[in-house]
């Protein structure tokens, strides 16, 4: 496993973010955070690019978890399942139409 250096992690954030962006979400990166604002004011969250206790560099919630796959939350993403983590955040921070 190759050691990541902060400019990495800021680069993967900012890839999350614009992808963020591109699927709708309103999305703002500060460093390694990324700040997703929902379909309500109330619904929002923050995301963290950052290494978790084996040394893999994996996205977490605001309250410290590492994020996994949406349809099997015991497989964590890794930083490049980008797309399988956009969905991930738009089922936490969107409100489903009636």
């Amino acid at each position: 496993m190759k050691p990541h250096t902060s400019a990495h992690i800021r680069g993967y954030a900012k890839w999350l973010a614009q992808e963020c962006q591109a699927a709708g979400l309103a999305a703002e990166q500060y460093g390694a955070d990324i700040l997703v604002r929902g379909t309500s004011d109330h619904l929002n969250e923050s995301i963290t690019c950052k290494p978790d206790a084996q040394g893999h560099v994996r996205w977490h919630w605001s309250w410290g978890v590492p994020i996994g796959h949406l349809d099997d939350s015991s497989r964590l993403l890794d930083v490049d399942d980008v797309e399988e983590l956009v969905r991930s955040i738009k089922s936490v921070v969107a409100i489903p139409p009636r």
